[in-house]
């Protein structure tokens, strides 16, 4: 029988398994679209929740549908604490359910600490669980342990998780999350390669899965096949939506960096292209992590008309503490690399990165790029080459939580771009 909570957690959830009459399924389409962090999607999320008569629920599930209409209509906060609270007392089915929008909830946050408890909580609840629902819980924990640099327990997880479901590709994921920040990233793209399922087009996480893939190759100096990644990979979308263009301004913008003014003049088109992706969001901003993104795209477009508006947008939106120990220098610091005006992006950059936790959203390994940022300005400041820092130790420490490198969980085996299909079919299959 489907069950459709487990195929949301596993990213799956399957249009055609959906009955539009029934409360329950328009409680869980709600849920995945409020953690999509579209505003499209939350708009729609509110439309069907306002429509379900709290009573039309099973009792357990009410309170999710409090909280997920609270966190569609912005206010992401109190949906955590509501979520988080109601899963101490859960069991089965609406326990995975919980578990998940609270550990979505805690990403989208980035809070690292919430997303442990959140993890460990689920951990407690297996039991009552189905074994796919287990499985997948194992999996989400994963990740968890991978933000707080739990390495060799994160790799544990994530393979227990998968060896109950051998298509959990969000485990799958965190196990190359950890791989990349050890710097295996050999290792990592031979994980890529090797999922069972390959990487069609209807394959969830695809495009960031192509993401990592090119982040190994940025690793080992393979930036014109990073680039060629980008190309045939990253950029081949399943649907419209800013949604799927965060991976390739994440990925082109740190080709940017270590590319050097050869490389520069040739992503002009690209930059041009990711501004057009993204001018529909500014028409409606309303998570950071995205915002820095669009603005790196407007950035190096030069529209900095919609640059402003993005920026006008998150001064409006986010408490003034945060908005100016934060969001501000990250979005000035974007704009003075954009424009070279390295000392500037140095110094403001460096103001906000002092932060223990930035507390924008995004895992470790993608607000590095912002680090990455900081360190290609000082780079340019000093004379040197960027991709001076490929070869050095900075990334392998960065304030991403590398701080128990004593960890010796060290995968063996290499995977270059040879193990790889960059062509429309993905990844091979075998």
């Amino acid at each position: 029988m489907e069950n459709i909570v487990e195929d949301l957690v596993a990213l799956r959830l399957d249009p055609r398994t959906i009955r539009d009459a029934d409360p329950f399924h328009g409680l869980v389409v709600a849920a995945e679209g409020v953690t999509n962090m579209e505003a499209e999607r939350c708009r729609k999320a509110i439309e069907i929740l306002e429509g379900i008569a709290p009573g039309a629920l099973a009792p357990e599930f009410r309170t999710t549908r409090e909280a997920v209409l609270s966190w569609a209509r912005g206010d992401l906060l109190s949906a955590r604490e509501m979520l988080a609270s109601s899963l101490q007392n859960s069991r089965g089915e609406h326990a995975l359910l919980t578990g998940f929008l609270a550990h979505m909830a805690d990403f989208s946050l980035g809070d690292n600490e919430g997303l442990l408890e959140t993890g460990r909580v689920l951990t407690e609840l297996r039991p009552t669980m189905s074994r796919r629902a287990a499985g997948l819980s194992d999996g989400l924990f994963a990740f968890a342990l991978e933000e707080c640099g739990h390495y060799s327990d994160a790799i544990s997880s994530a393979e227990r998780a998968m060896s109950i479901n051998h298509d959990d590709v969000y485990a799958l994921h965190a196990k190359v999350h950890v791989l990349q920040r050890l710097r295996e990233n050999a290792a990592a793209k031979e994980s890529i390669s090797r999922y069972s399922n390959g990487w069609g087009a209807a394959e969830p996480m695809r495009i960031h899965m192509w993401w990592h893939f090119a982040i190994g190759l940025l690793g080992e100096g393979e930036l014109d096949e990073a680039l060629r990644c980008y190309q045939l990979e990253v950029r081949r979308k399943t649907r419209a939506g800013a949604w799927e263009d965060l991976d390739a301004v994440a990925l082109l913008w740190r080709l940017e960096i270590l590319g050097g003014q050869e490389l520069s003049e040739m992503l002009v088109p690209h930059w041009s292209s990711l501004a057009a992706a993204w001018a529909a969001y500014a028409e409606g901003p309303n998570y950071i992590f995205n915002d820095l993104h669009a603005a790196m795209a407007f950035a190096k477009a030069g529209d900095y008309r919609l640059f402003d508006r993005i920026v006008a947008s998150c001064r409006a939106r986010e408490s003034p503490e945060f908005f100016h120990s934060v969001c501000r220098p990250l979005f000035d610091g974007i704009a003075a690399f954009a424009q070279r005006d390295y000392a500037t992006s140095a110094r403001v950059m460096r103001s906000a990165l002092k932060q223990k936790q930035l507390r924008i959203g995004g895992s470790k390994l993608q607000q590095s790029v912002f680090h990455w940022t900081r360190d290609a300005a000082d780079t340019h400041l000093r004379g040197s080459n960027p991709r001076d820092l490929l070869s050095s130790h900075t990334h392998a420490r960065t304030h991403g939580g590398m701080n128990n490198e004593s960890e010796t969980h060290r995968p063996q085996g290499r995977a270059g771009i040879g193990a790889a299909r960059l062509s429309g079919a993905g990844i091979a299959d075998g």
